[in-house]
Formats: structure tokens, sequence, C-alpha cells
């Protein structure tokens, strides 16, 4: 490469995606009361569903074995090593939230309960309502998908969360066709690894405010299944209520 050794190489990427992330605050901004009256009547032109502000979703991205005592809780349940990376997407396919920096073995759930985007929805410091799959417990603020759709409404339900929800997954398509780095296996230690991951959500929030076309998506085989959490009597009696008042 010129002359420039590896270890050079991966210090000026760790500067430039430092740096990068450093304009994180800028570029990925959870939206504001009167950005989230717009992203409800976005979200609902697209699928359906009221009141929703954002799509959240899990993403696994694959690294390296890690050399640290620790390294076998990275390891996924399809037996590869990744990093956990929670999402949230807008109407425009941008991600709105983003954390990433937990171990692969990690659950969905888990890392949601721990955000500070949970501890703000708990205050109710948002006006809306976010939609995950069923790796998710349903809440009176997160809404998952009924595993066994009975009444008409229920099914209605569905058809609308799975359509909106499905935003959540192109962006992560888009978001990994445009950094292919994201499908290989990034080659650092953990943390700097997630500092290259902010830096391509980043980056890609940038290219979308710049009008960039999106890279078309591919099959992504890196999905990690996650099994159906148990949900609590009030939180099925949230979801329940909604379908019957908004899909009968």
């Amino acid at each position: 490469m010129c002359g420039v050794g590896e270890s050079t190489v991966c210090k000026i990427v760790h500067k430039v995606c430092s740096a990068i992330c450093e304009l994180k605050k800028d570029f990925i901004k959870f939206p504001n009361a009167a950005e989230q009256a717009t992203c409800k009547v976005d979200f609902y032109e697209y699928g359906n569903f009221p009141g929703v502000i954002g799509c959240t979703d899990g993403c696994h991205i694959p690294i390296k074995c890690p050399s640290t005592a620790d390294a076998e809780e990275f390891r996924n349940c399809k037996n590869w090593f990744s990093v956990n990376v929670q999402g949230v997407c807008t109407p425009t396919m941008q991600f709105s939230n983003i954390v990433a920096r937990w171990k692969g073995s990690t659950h969905d759930s888990r890392i949601f309960h721990n955000s500070s985007l949970y501890t703000q929805f708990e205050a109710r410091q948002h006006s809306g309502i976010l939609l995950g799959d069923s790796g998710y417990a349903q809440t009176n603020f997160l809404f998952t998908p009924y595993p066994h759709p009975v009444r008409p409404e229920q099914q209605r339900y569905n058809q609308a969360h799975i359509l909106t929800r499905g935003l959540i997954e192109r962006m992560f398509g888009v978001w990994k066709n445009r950094f292919q780095c994201l499908r290989n296996t990034l080659r650092f230690e953990p943390r700097r690894c997630c500092i290259v991951i902010i830096a391509t959500a980043v980056l890609h929030n940038f290219l979308k405010r710049c009008g960039c076309p999106d890279p078309d998506i591919e099959d992504d085989d890196q999905h990690v299944p996650i099994p159906e959490l148990a949900n609590d009597r009030n939180g099925l009696a949230y979801r329940d209520a909604f379908a019957l008042q908004h899909f009968s």
C-alpha cells in the first residue's frame, strides 16, 4: 500500500472515524416535538400505522474474535462474533438513534431497556410510539406484532405493523450495502469496531440528507433470529386496546 504499513492505516482509519463520530450529535438526533408530529404523518402515509415516531431493531455487525477474556460473550446465537447494534429509523430511513457498544450475545430487548431512549419514553418525554419485533417486550410505548392474530383488527394491525416496521430493515440493508465493511468482518478490537459503526451511521445520514441515491439492497444473510419475548398482562392489554381503537 505505497509503503504505508497496516498499523499506520489502522491508526488513520481510527482517527478519521473518531473525528466523524464527533459529528454524531449533529446528524443523529431523535425528533423533537414538532418533528415527531411530521414523523407520525409520514409513517402513517407509508404503512397506515398511527402514532409512530420510530421503528427499532437490532443489527449484528461481524467482528473478528476478540483477544480478551470475554471473547465468547461476543459470539451470537448463529455462532459468529458480532456487535449487536440498536438502531431507530425515521420515515426517510435515517438513523434517529444508534447504540453500538453491546456484545453479540446480548438480547435486543436488554439493549433497549438499558438505553437512554427507553428512559426518555418511560418518563413520557416523547409523544408517540416505537415499533419493534417480537424480540421486544410490548409496552405502552413500544408496540410489537401479534404472534397469532385471530380477530380482524389484530390481522389489520399486524399488516400495518409489518409494512411500517419494514423501514428499519430496509435502512439497515441500505446502510450495510453503502459501507461493505459492515457486511464483512471488522478486524479491529471491539471498541474501535464500535467507533467505525457509529461513523458509518453518521455518514449514512449525511448522504441521505445530500440526496445521494441508495444502493441496491442485497439479501441479508447475517440476520440473527430473536426468540419471542414474554409479555406481561399490561403490555398485552395496551396492544389489544390500541388494535381495537385504530384497526376495527
